[in-house]
């Protein structure tokens, strides 16, 4: 009986594999300061005295940094080089590292997170761009590209817990500056071991698509976080929304009709692979935007030091680092429509379990963590699988990078919008909560302003004693100010978490109406 030799695997060489040893950490670098700023934001918060405003900010420009220019840094690195694009982002990811964490002010702090993002979209297109290139033999490639996506998944998973060590142990200017070392190691490498490559046919840079994208995203983020402070019908912040809206129409109309677009719009024509870009935004908004309410909720509710918040958010954590590379193995057994319809109603799950349980306990609010983590990590690889296959091979690249920025952007409107939510909430129904706590109308509304501007249901403290609008209150009058505005502020995180349990569910409905011919077959070469 004759046996058939299995090929022998072709050990990898020391180049190819500190190739990705280097490409590697440039991605965990990234993928880390994604999230883990979030269990710093109350330290920051008490820094620079902001409110739910600049919490966004810290956040969300890191992820509207990386959603304006990924798409433009995959065109830059294919005529460039993907090696010299590498080394220019980790190069200004790691400075813009160390001006967020020296950063004197909100402002500076955010100009540099928006900076890290771009650095960071362009060390994400290149770095998988690298490993490929560096694994001429597709088996080798493929067990490459797994320890490079498997590389990411934990970054992501560990981001909330180590921002919560450093933040605890050290400060909140550790997150950032422990990028430093790190950065400067992969720079040592990449320039020793890492080879150059580049499209031989790399595609225009498409400007005109470029500018609108940003423009669009930018405008409609800035009005969406400062809608509250500034006033949701001021001219100023109706001025954002109208020209985000309208920057996004004239965005689609010109990749509509540019032959070499940034972003090939019609690829959304086809209903699989747009009900996919749906669900990635759906997911990717709901759960970080769900991070940034549930980190204050554990920091500035329950009064949890920095470091356990950021252990309370390892369930969540955990399960997409356990479940991501499971993923890809039942996605490649079952088909990636099952795998999503199974992903998007634990997700769903978990968000309710979230805002219901934050009254009942941090246990069950855990419990939702976890449940949120599950549906998060089948559903990323098995909708990534599911879009990517609904369109023509060759333009696969592009609907990649689409995806890609769909990710970044769901992020970004998830901090925008559920920060808001929240704040809305409160600029609308703490004050009243507060009437039998304290009856005079200025001193309630003073230690309104202040709770809402500082996020937190302690602080009245600021507005009380001598000098302040409230005399220094007896303990009962002090436990019914701090009862009333943590009760209101748990509502408040409730009615965000929810409303994003609301759109999850609105894609998961979407996902039952993808037929599963259409999941299985490409559209048309």
């Amino acid at each position: 009986m004759r046996h058939t030799k299995r090929p022998t695997p072709t050990a990898w060489t020391l180049t190819q594999r500190l190739t990705v040893v280097a490409t590697g950490l440039g991605l965990f670098m990234v993928f880390l300061d994604a999230l883990i700023a979030n269990v710093a934001l109350p330290d920051i918060q008490r820094d620079f005295g902001v409110g739910e405003s600049g919490l966004q900010w810290v956040v969300a420009a890191y992820s509207i940094g990386m959603a304006v220019f990924i798409m433009a840094g995959a065109t830059a690195a294919d005529r460039f080089g993907r090696r010299l694009l590498f080394l220019a982002g980790i190069s200004v990811f790691t400075a813009a590292s160390m001006a967020a964490g020296l950063a004197p002010g909100l402002a500076a702090l955010a100009i540099a997170r928006a900076v890290q993002g771009i650095a960071a979209a362009t060390v994400t297109v290149t770095s998988l761009a690298l490993v490929s290139a560096a694994f001429p033999d597709d088996a080798e490639r493929a067990k490459a590209i797994g320890l490079w996506t498997g590389v990411a998944s934990v970054a992501t998973a560990l981001g909330p817990t180590i921002g919560g060590v450093l933040t605890e142990s050290i400060s909140w200017q550790a997150v950032f500056m422990v990028n430093a070392p790190v950065g400067v190691l992969v720079l040592a490498l990449t320039a020793r071991y890492v080879a150059e490559s580049r499209e031989e046919r790399p595609r225009r840079f498409d400007w005109g698509g470029q500018l609108l994208f940003a423009v669009a995203i930018g405008t409609l983020a800035c009005g969406l976080i400062q809608g509250q402070n500034a006033g949701w019908a001021s001219s100023e912040i109706l001025t954002l929304l109208a020209v985000g809206v309208v920057g996004l129409v004239l965005f689609a109309r010109y990749e509509y009709r540019n032959p070499s677009p940034m972003m090939d719009v019609r690829l959304f024509s086809h209903r699989t692979y747009a009900v996919g870009m749906a669900t990635i935004f759906s997911a990717f908004f709901s759960a970080y935007g769900m991070l940034l309410v549930v980190t204050q909720y554990f920091q500035n509710v329950e009064d949890y030091s920095p470091e356990l918040a950021g252990l309370l958010i390892l369930p969540f954590s955990f399960n997409i680092m356990l479940l991501s590379p499971i993923a890809g193995r039942l996605v490649a057994r079952f088909g990636p429509l099952p795998i999503a319809r199974i992903g998007q109603p634990l997700l769903v799950a978990g968000l309710a379990v979230i805002a219901l349980g934050m009254p009942v306990s941090v246990a069950v609010v855990a419990v939702g963590l976890f449940l949120c983590g599950a549906g998060v990590a089948l559903l990323a690889t098995s909708v990534t699988a599911l879009a990517i296959s609904s369109v023509p091979v060759d333009r696969a690249g592009m609907a990649s990078g689409i995806m890609s920025a769909q990710r970044a952007i769901g992020s970004t409107f998830g901090f925008a919008i559920l920060g808001s939510i929240l704040a809305i909430w409160l600029g609308k129904t703490l004050s009243a909560n507060l009437r039998q706590a304290v009856p005079d109308d200025q001193a309630r509304q003073a230690i309104a302003d202040r709770i809402i501007q500082e996020a937190n249901p302690h602080a009245y403290a600021s507005e009380v004693g001598p000098g302040r609008p409230l005399p220094a209150p007896s303990p009962e009058q002090r436990e019914a100010i701090v009862d009333a505005a943590t009760q209101d502020f748990v509502q408040a995180c409730q009615v965000s978490v929810g409303a994003a349990a609301v759109l999850c569910a609105v894609t998961m409905t979407l996902l039952w109406t993808v037929a599963g011919r259409d999941a299985d077959a490409p559209a048309a070469r």
